[in-house]
């Protein structure tokens, strides 16, 4: 692990999180060992969690395992759309971060590692490559958009559950694509809901539209059973669960390297969008709900219900 000690003072580990309090510590522990220790600083943005959430939150803090840790109230008004205004704490959870380099994670997603001791430090050395926007990884669906070199290959998509970037590369991409809208206080409209999209997904939309203006891609390692990061989409007991067969490598094999696949996604199938690590396959109605909810007419219902005052959930 020596070759990793140069390079974690440089990092903030940073995450925006609701819930899981059953598992938050051993999954933050989690990602220290994929990473080869505690890093510089450890960020946490809270979303609004119930008390007993926050206070595990605090007991972290005075641990000296979370170095900065923002709450917020439920009713407060950057959390008014729940979820949905989810990106405002993930702006936050970067922008308070002091080190040179971010590598945001989210709780529901599984890293592990045994061996590779030097992947941070090529991963921190491939950053200054000029085709290089993040080392990320962690899709369950095609993202491929060009091999790199053996072992590795690049994505035009870069995900927040797992992404390590430079830090004035992430405040570039959200000022370039929402400059104007983060410095109103995240007031009139989603510059994301503006393109017909979901306003929730606001800074990976950034990211995607920085690296196609500046070509630029996401570098991904391959995966394999010693090296793995798996999003989940679980939480509380069933992302115990999941979480302990993934880390005794139950049934890891056929979600690995999603990623790397060629074609469209198909909902429900494979490995891919519906089908995460630890989830039953998703039913007929749930596929269609999502086909719906990714198409142009699920974004104006979307408007049709906030103007109605219906809940987003």
């Amino acid at each position: 692990m020596l070759e990793n000690i140069d390079k974690l003072p440089q990092i903030s580990m940073v995450t925006s999180n609701f819930g899981d309090g059953q598992v938050f510590a051993e999954i933050l522990k989690d990602w220290f060992e994929f990473i080869g220790g505690k890093p510089g600083e450890v960020v946490v943005v809270d979303c609004a969690s119930s008390p007993d959430v926050q206070e595990i939150y605090w007991q972290l803090f005075k641990k000296g395992l979370i170095d900065k840790l923002q709450v917020i109230q439920e009713n407060h008004e950057d959390n008014y759309e729940g979820k949905n205004s989810g990106y405002i704490k993930e702006y936050t959870s970067g922008s308070i971060a002091s080190k040179p380099y971010l590598l945001f994670f989210h709780v529901d997603t599984l890293p592990y590692r045994e061996g590779h001791h030097d992947w941070l430090k090529k991963a921190i050395d491939y950053l200054e490559r000029d085709d290089v926007f993040a080392i990320g990884g962690s899709f369950n669906k095609p993202a491929k958009h060009h091999d790199a070199w053996p072992g590795w290959y690049f994505s035009h998509k870069c995900s927040l559950n797992f992404s390590l970037m430079k830090r004035s590369t992430f405040m570039k991409a959200v000022h370039e694509f929402a400059g104007d809208y983060i410095l109103s206080g995240f007031k009139g409209d989603n510059p994301n809901e503006l393109r017909g999209r979901q306003g929730r997904f606001l800074i990976e939309a950034a990211f995607e539209a920085y690296m196609s203006n500046h070509k630029l891609y996401t570098l991904c390692k391959i995966e394999e059973p010693t090296w793995t990061v798996f999003h989940t989409n679980l939480h509380e007991e069933r992302l115990k669960k999941a979480r302990d067969d993934y880390l005794q490598r139950i049934d890891i094999d056929r979600f690995m390297n999603a990623g790397l696949e060629e074609g469209p996604p198909i909902p429900g199938q494979g490995k891919y969008y519906g089908n995460f690590y630890g989830k039953p396959n998703l039913g007929l109605i749930k596929q269609v709900r999502i086909s719906f909810g990714e198409s142009w007419m699920g974004f104006y219902w979307r408007k049709v219900k906030q103007s109605l005052g219906l809940s987003n959930s």
